[in-house]
């Protein structure tokens, strides 16, 4: 479905649709080798599971485009989102990701921008905390629940289910973090590319369906027993401790270079 929507892309400019296997237990391979042999895609094979980011980044490293598009198998796009999404980041180079709406197979629109969170952010989102206030309030203002998800507009952080970025800076901030095995490495990436000058932003402009089963479904109780928490939970610790560590250094960077001009003049 994934494939099949992006070869019936109507572009002015060739692309290459490259696959990470991550050895998955059950026959799409079959389909994979079949369309790979007919020069579909660009196949690449893993006898393990490498985790999200460390596929995507092997996926990145064989690709030969001007731009990197990230995008789940459980998204279709209509014919002309990759060109609209090429133009408008053609338009705009100060863009580092560019991510179209995504709207479920129902109609609703996926709430996929994110504000910059705390641990604590997470912490609601997973538990009844979030239908009591004040807490209710911090979830939907996390969530961007006021945001106008049919305006254009630069955001803090996205989902990386489906965005787009230049190659370039793809590769100036490291790409994916590969210490997330699954979980938080497209909002690190976000806040990557922001810290390296470049802005996120939310195109509605063009839109993609999204076929999503989220992950983590159910109550706090039932996710204990599930795998996907415990690898959540592992990736957030990750998340906070690297930019928490990161804030930290800046900050001491700043005050050493503040002493340092005092002491000069």
């Amino acid at each position: 479905m994934c494939i099949e929507s992006l070869r019936e892309s109507e572009t002015d400019f060739d692309y290459e649709i490259i696959v990470v296997d991550n050895a998955s237990t059950d026959d799409s391979v079959d389909f994979l080798k079949k369309a790979s042999a007919e020069g579909w895609i660009k196949l690449i094979i893993s006898t393990k599971n490498l985790g999200y980011g460390r596929a995507n980044n092997l996926a990145a490293k064989n690709a030969t485009g001007e731009y990197i598009l990230i995008m789940n198998e459980d998204i279709t796009i209509p014919k002309n989102a990759l060109r609209e999404l090429v133009d408008y980041a053609n338009e705009h180079p100060e863009i580092g990701i560019l991510a179209p709406k995504l709207v479920y197979h129902n109609g609703d629109t996926q709430e996929s921008c994110r504000r910059d969170m705390s641990f604590m952010d997470l912490v609601v989102k997973r538990t009844p905390l979030k239908l009591i206030q004040p807490f209710k309030r911090r979830y939907e203002r996390y969530l961007m629940k006021d945001f106008d998800h049919n305006a254009t507009q630069e955001v803090d952080l996205l989902v990386g289910a489906f965005f787009l970025l230049p190659r370039e800076i793809f590769d100036e901030v490291g790409g994916f973090d590969e210490r997330y095995f699954l979980f938080m490495e497209d909002l690190d990436l976000c806040k990557k590319v922001r810290h390296a000058g470049y802005k996120v932003v939310y195109h509605p402009e063009v839109e993609a369906i999204h076929y999503h089963k989220r992950l983590s479904d159910g109550g706090l109780l039932g996710q204990l027993g599930k795998k996907v928490f415990w690898l959540h939970l592992s990736s957030a610790l990750k998340y906070f401790w690297k930019w928490k560590r990161r804030s930290a250094t800046e900050a001491s960077s700043k005050r050493k270079t503040r002493n340092k001009n005092v002491i000069s003049s």
